[in-house]
């Protein structure tokens, strides 16, 4: 029996890395949440390659099919070719899109049986590291390698080109335990190579560091983390939201 179709609607909260993929060229794992603030995570988006082009606070309408392979309750396999932009959210609704998914930790979250959520830090401390040139030189590869895995239907691209950076957040959450994590954030990494190209490497990555230590703390920053489907314990940082503080109540109390 074929898998039943569906439809649905998201506003984009996370767009992050494109990754090589044998089976899709190179993909894009993204996630929303619908109008009814049920979290969805869309896979595999051909960003580059499809022209399924839209940003964060974009609402998106797509088909899609239950994942086979991977069992997270969010999940969806989108259908190639389904996936439409509405068009930007309001400036005034994205605290309520947002706020009432915001969980205090991860643990909490898995509590309620979710893969996705987003958490307030209560301190954010953005890392970076020089990578070692054969990691970068073997990403460049696999870029590369990705790129040439077209179909008739697909747009040409150049190969994408890895950070030669390590980037990473250190962060409390509001339990007051520390975590570290890798940033698979699209747009932090695009941010650096746009500020690279016009300030240089060391002052694009100190305005990075301004940027989220300070100006996001100060008005406000969830983290939007996610399980893998093959450790469905082990959380990864997907992407870095600017949302206002405000009075919204989640209902977690400590």
């Amino acid at each position: 029996m074929s898998a039943t179709r569906k439809s649905c609607q998201v506003t984009v909260l996370v767009k992050a890395l494109p990754r090589p993929s044998s089976g899709y060229s190179e993909t894009v794992c993204c996630a929303g949440v619908t109008a009814t603030g049920e979290w969805k995570r869309l896979y595999p988006i051909r960003y580059r390659h499809g022209g399924e082009e839209f940003t964060r606070w974009d609402n998106v309408s797509f088909d899609y099919i239950p994942n086979a392979h991977d069992k997270r309750v969010e999940s969806c396999k989108v259908l190639q070719g389904t996936l439409k932009n509405l068009g930007p959210s309001r400036t005034a609704d994205k605290q309520a899109i947002l706020e009432p998914l915001i969980t205090p930790t991860v643990e909490a979250a898995a509590a309620l049986g979710r893969s996705l959520t987003a958490i307030r830090p209560t301190t954010l401390r953005f890392i970076f590291r020089r990578k070692r040139q054969r990691i970068i030189d073997a990403e460049k590869a696999s870029y590369i390698g990705a790129a040439k895995q077209v179909n008739m239907l697909d747009r040409e691209v150049e190969a994408f080109e890895p950070t030669p950076y390590a980037l990473s957040f250190s962060f409390t959450d509001q339990a007051g335990a520390l975590h570290t994590h890798q940033c698979g954030d699209w747009e932090t990494h695009a941010t650096f190579f746009r500020w690279s190209k016009n300030y240089g490497e060391a002052e694009a990555l100190r305005r990075l560091k301004e940027k989220y230590e300070d100006e996001y703390m100060k008005k406000g920053v969830a983290l939007v983390l996610g399980t893998l489907a093959k450790r469905p314990r082990q959380w990864t940082l997907l992407g870095i939201v600017r949302l206002d503080q405000g009075s919204y109540q989640t209902g977690f109390q400590f």
